[in-house]
């Protein structure tokens, strides 16, 4: 993933925390961000936005459960998306609200015990490259839950667990929003 890329999956997470207060910011602050919800379904919602110019739809769940001795974490979530004009489908992220540590992973476990390593990066992760977005895609269509474990630049562990519930019809929602 370029500088570039990575740039502009930040501005994303940013917009997707000033998004709609389900995704994990308070109502004042959604007022304040992008209108970029096009549709809620259970535990997901689905978006469409624009970021430096570039059209991003994605899909994004914020966790049911957080488990860690933080002291202070900023907003997390997962985010499924699309970017037409770079060609990109079903990209997975992982944004960990706090700073990854250097050379890390986040782990994905579902509850089918399949299992996936992010490249951690700052304070997102993702998938190494597009065939294993695909797989991770597909383990989010067809089960129920999903747990991400990080450690922070400060060594600690974190474990947030995911409802899968909604996931399809907003990952659905979000390609089609993409025309993807």
């Amino acid at each position: 993933m370029s500088a570039s890329d990575r740039r502009l999956l930040a501005a994303l997470a940013c917009l997707a925390a000033c998004a709609p207060a389900g995704v994990g910011a308070t109502a004042a602050r959604a007022q304040e961000g992008p209108k970029s919800l096009i549709a809620k379904f259970r535990d997901w919602e689905a978006h469409k936005t624009r970021v430096g110019g570039v059209t991003v739809c994605y899909a994004a769940a914020v966790p049911k459960k957080s488990r860690g001795k933080y002291r202070r974490r900023g907003e997390t979530s997962l985010l499924i998306s699309f970017w037409p004009e770079r060609k990109l489908r079903g990209q997975v992220e992982v944004r960990a609200g706090y700073r990854y540590k250097d050379g890390s992973v986040a782990t994905l476990r579902f509850n089918n015990g399949a299992q996936f390593k992010l490249r951690a990066e700052g304070d997102g992760a993702w998938a190494r490259n597009e065939a294993a977005d695909r797989k991770i895609v597909r383990q989010l269509s067809d089960r129920a839950q999903l747990t991400v474990t990080g450690r922070s630049w400060r060594g600690t562990l974190t474990v947030d667990t995911y409802s899968l519930t909604g996931f399809r019809a907003a990952f659905a929602r979000a390609r089609t929003a993409c025309g993807m």
